[in-house]
């Protein structure tokens, strides 16, 4: 029996594969007299028609959820259905139809043919917004510049060809810009340089804010920023102190700056010859002062022609000069280097203390170091007699002039002493006469 199916389907190969071919034919024919329905997806970007409905009122929009484009699906017979694309279908939403919310506007979606022998089905049916105040502000520009010149040269100013932008855009976008600012590359720059540069806002913070929906005055390029490059030298300040102080004060050299140095710019020659910046003026003047000196110079008063500070450099420098005052101090001399000259016949002295005061008169610095030992002094008793007195003393070498000693004697009067020790001589002897007499009578 297997045998004999075996052999049928053997036998009857090319039968069965004929049959099978009709068979597919036969399918085909039904299905395209029969034409079935069929539905497929499309996917296309929204058209937003009659925007200056809301720009006329002052208003401003942003398109939420990416819902700018819709998805829908499409059914049809399988004829017309498989040969549409996505560019067959429009879908527009139409601004003047918003909601009393401001925040939804319907989607339309028609078919550019076959439109009466479609069914369009949408997935999402609104174009979702944001609507805000449109506002306006302005901005000074900032040129800042990056990188540093060539050596020896200076960026002296930097400023763009509009000192202001005007920018328009939502309200809560124009509210977030702190600053507008250009940058300028001077890396390696020996000369003036300029170039046309995008402007940028800046937050509070200092970051970035987008552009994307603010419109300028200014063109999308930007402004052309300039920064002026000069030769550039750093300089010490140098101040001439004249004049003299009152009697008994002295300026001692000591000057205090709060700037000691500065950055000059300008003609290279005059740069290239000049070491540092005198500073010579009447507020400079320690003429019969008793006090410091506090002075202001301005700096450009004192410039070289063709030369300036460098920018940022401060004009006004504040100069201090200490006038000193003397002062005096008290040191003990020892007597032992006191010279007694002229005291009179009979008459002896005697100091009444191991020291003598000496009071000095001078700066400080030379009197912190002076030891009364290393005083010698002169006492001239010559107008003295006997009695206790205060006697001021001449000061030896470089205090003569400077310092003034006292100290106290006595001055004592040894001729009455002597004679007196005389006269009980001479009684004694005539005393001694009588008795010679008596003893002889």
């Amino acid at each position: 029996m297997l045998k004999k199916l075996a052999g049928l389907v053997t036998n009857n190969f090319w039968l069965k594969i004929l049959g099978i071919v009709f068979a597919v034919i036969l399918w085909m024919v039904i299905v395209n007299v029969e034409d079935p329905d069929k539905t497929v997806s499309f996917s296309v970007s929204v058209d937003i028609v009659n925007t200056e409905y809301l720009t006329d009122i002052g208003k401003t929009y942003e398109v939420l959820d990416d819902t700018d484009t819709i998805s829908f699906t499409v059914t049809g017979q399988r004829s017309i259905v498989e040969t549409l694309s996505a560019s067959d279908f429009k879908a527009v939403a139409n601004i003047e139809n918003i909601d009393d919310s401001m925040s939804m506007v319907p989607i339309v979606i028609t078919a550019t043919s076959y439109s009466s022998q479609l069914e369009i089905t949408k997935r999402n049916s609104y174009l979702l917004l944001n609507v805000e105040n449109v506002v306006s502000a302005s901005y000074d520009i900032e040129v800042v510049t990056d990188g540093e010149p060539a050596s020896g040269c200076y960026v002296s100013s930097a400023a763009a060809s509009s000192e202001t932008v005007s920018v328009t855009g939502p309200e809560s976008v124009v509210g977030q810009i702190d600053s507008a600012r250009v940058t300028l590359d001077v890396s390696g720059a020996t000369q003036t340089i300029s170039s046309t540069e995008t402007i940028v806002f800046l937050d509070a913070d200092g970051n970035e804010v987008s552009q994307d929906r603010l419109t300028m005055d200014e063109a999308e390029v930007g402004v052309v920023a300039t920064a002026e490059i000069l030769m550039s030298k750093e300089v010490d300040l140098s101040f001439e102190v004249t004049g003299e102080p009152e009697d008994g004060y002295r300026y001692n050299g000591e000057m205090e700056s709060d700037v000691n140095s500065v950055t000059l710019i300008g003609d290279w020659d005059t740069l290239n010859a000049l070491d540092e910046l005198s500073i010579s003026s009447t507020q400079l003047s320690v003429a019969d002062a008793t006090e410091t000196i506090t002075a202001v110079i301005h700096l450009p008063d004192y410039l070289p022609d063709g030369i300036s500070l460098a920018l940022g450099e401060e004009e006004d420098v504040t100069v201090t000069i200490v006038i000193e005052a003397q002062t005096s101090v008290e040191v003990e001399m020892p007597v032992d280097n006191i010279t007694c000259t002229d005291l009179a016949d009979g008459l002896e002295l005697s100091f009444n203390s191991d020291s003598a005061t000496v009071v000095i008169t001078g700066y400080e610095e030379d009197l912190v170091s002076i030891d009364g030992a290393d005083i010698y002094g002169t006492l001239d008793a010559s107008d003295l007699e006997a009695g206790t007195y205060n006697v001021t003393l001449q000061l030896d070498g470089e205090y003569g002039e400077t310092a003034k000693a006292s100290v106290s004697v006595t001055i004592t009067d040894t001729s009455a002493s002597d004679e007196s020790e005389s006269g009980s001589a001479a009684e004694t002897e005539s005393d001694s006469g009588i008795q010679e007499n008596s003893s002889e009578e």
